[in-house]
């Protein structure tokens, strides 16, 4: 669709923004399909999971968003979910290597109560 173009597009868009500050954990793939009728590009972040500090950060936009729109409740909620992650960071941290490695092994029962458990801690 932007043909050569993208790269130039794509590094305007994103450089401006704090949560792309790092562009090298982005990566532009394209999708071709076999008859080459349909291609698609999109932007992956190569890092896979957002980290917590990626994370924290979408959940402090999303705060001073609502804030700005005088949306109270979501701000409450939005500050109580800040206050549980940073507080259980290394707990959380330990569950995710857990699960990662449960999901490696196909113990999915386990997979299930430790995502479970993450979630809570959130």
């Amino acid at each position: 669709m932007f043909g050569k173009n993208f790269d130039k597009l794509f590094n305007e868009l994103f450089s401006s923004d704090p949560f792309f500050k790092d562009i090298n954990n982005f990566e532009k793939k394209t999708y071709k399909s076999e008859d080459g009728s349909i291609t698609f590009t999109y932007i992956t972040n190569t890092k896979g999971d957002l980290n917590k500090s990626d994370e924290l950060y979408l959940l402090k936009q999303k705060l001073n968003m609502a804030v700005e729109d005088q949306n109270f409740e979501e701000a409450v909620e939005l500050r109580d979910k800040i206050k549980n992650l940073e507080k259980n960071k290394e707990k959380i941290s330990g569950l995710k290597k857990e699960l990662d490695e449960c999901v490696k092994i196909q113990n999915f029962e386990r997979a299930i109560e430790l995502r479970d458990e993450i979630n809570s801690l959130k």
